[in-house]
């Protein structure tokens, strides 16, 4: 049952024949966290579908800049101390998959018992709000359990230990393969003496030859929900894809490459999200993603892109096919059977856009500028359909 709290309120008593009549109106008190609650799995997922029932895209918008401050210094500065407060505070604000990952991620690295503990609490709410890759959740509860088990009482290790092996165990099962990263992980390593550890890896070998040599692209690509049909349209009034809001674990950065920052960083100006798979041959994947601005007072920018991969998660072409690229300017996109059709349009608001602020304002026309064609050949590359030959754009993506 949700958590959802209803206040009665008379609104009206009528009186009839039949005795009086009351009419109720039902207030919501919306649910939220505390730093009490904070792991509490079910009231978080209380709060996010409470708060679906309303417009939350301001508290979203916040919560993400705070994520993103997070990353920053964890990613970037090295500063765990800060990023913690930066994920909790986010979390505050509204919870999010991503942000309990990476806020468990900052615990661990602290290194100490309490924080280990904290965690796993952590990375528990992440797999209840569906966390992707899950293996990776899986993997960094192992290596917090170990660090539990080398710090309590000898009557202890036991029970932390099968809490080791049950995770990795289940790592493994999910995906996990990188067997070189844990032997050289001194927060796990210590498991791969034991018979446990190589009952373990022996499983996964068997499992491995009857899976994909590929596992990570594949849980990526099929993180992407699928297009109902062989449409994805993108109506220039919602080139905003708003309602695509799940987003995308820096886990999956080898397949985004602009995730990274030139410093090989985490990029801590956008995040990405999920919009569909819409297309899977032998040959290859077609996926599309958003990406948005989370920094800027007003009108951040959104950019949608679609992507082909091959088999192995190679990028073969990339091409940005919708945004809302500015105030005025903005694309559309269409793709349908293989054929990708953009619009570049000038929007035209009510009120010159530097003297009223948006939200007293809006688009009463959209005026044409181009219209282009595209095309995803049967190898996956993204070629040329209907291109205006004096057509340029500086903001179309660039290819393998």
């Amino acid at each position: 049952m949700h958590k959802l709290i209803f206040i009665p309120v008379i609104l009206l008593l009528l009186f009839s024949c039949s005795g009086p009549e009351v009419d109720y109106v039902a207030k919501v008190k919306v649910l939220h966290l505390t730093n009490a609650s904070l792991y509490d799995e079910e009231l978080v997922y209380d709060v996010i579908f409470d708060s679906e029932e309303s417009d939350v895209d301001s508290l979203k918008n916040k919560s993400r800049i705070l994520f993103l401050s997070g990353i920053d210094q964890y990613k970037n500065k090295d500063n765990t101390r800060k990023a913690i407060d930066f994920f909790k505070e986010s979390i505050l604000v509204f919870p999010d998959a991503k942000t309990y990952y990476e806020l468990g991620n900052a615990l661990l690295d602290r290194n100490n018992f309490d924080q280990a503990k904290e965690a796993i609490n952590a990375y528990r709410v992440a797999e209840h709000l569906n966390f992707q890759p899950k293996f990776n959740i899986y993997y960094k509860e192992a290596c917090a359990n170990n660090i539990l088990y080398h710090n309590v009482a000898a009557e202890e290790k036991e029970n932390y230990m099968s809490r080791v092996v049950a995770s990795l165990r289940m790592a493994f099962y999910n995906g996990f393969s990188d067997t070189v990263q844990l032997k050289n992980d001194p927060r796990i390593n210590s498991i791969v003496v034991t018979d446990e550890y190589k009952s373990i890896i022996l499983n996964a070998r068997i499992e491995k030859e009857k899976g994909s040599p590929n596992a990570l692209f594949e849980l990526f690509k099929n993180a992407f929900p699928a297009s109902e049909t062989t449409t994805l349209e993108i109506n220039k009034e919602h080139v905003d894809l708003a309602r695509y809001d799940q987003s995308i674990s820096y886990d999956f950065a080898a397949f985004i490459p602009e995730m990274e920052n030139t410093e090989f960083g985490r990029e801590v100006s956008h995040d990405y999200f999920y919009v569909a798979k819409v297309a899977e041959t032998p040959l290859y994947t077609a996926l599309v993603y958003r990406s948005m601005s989370f920094y800027g007072e007003n009108m951040q920018p959104v950019h949608t892109t679609l992507v082909t991969f091959d088999t192995q998660g190679e990028i073969i072409a990339k091409k940005l096919i919708s945004c809302e690229c500015s105030a005025e300017k903005i694309k559309d996109a269409k793709i349908e059977n293989n054929i990708i059709t953009i619009h570049d349009y000038k929007r035209k608001w009510e009120h010159p856009i530097d003297k009223v602020d948006f939200e007293d304002n809006k688009v009463i026309a959209y005026e044409l500028k181009a219209s282009i064609k595209y095309r995803i050949d049967n190898t996956g590359k993204i070629i040329d359909e209907d291109v205006p030959s004096n057509y340029k754009d500086s903001t179309v993506a660039s290819t393998k």
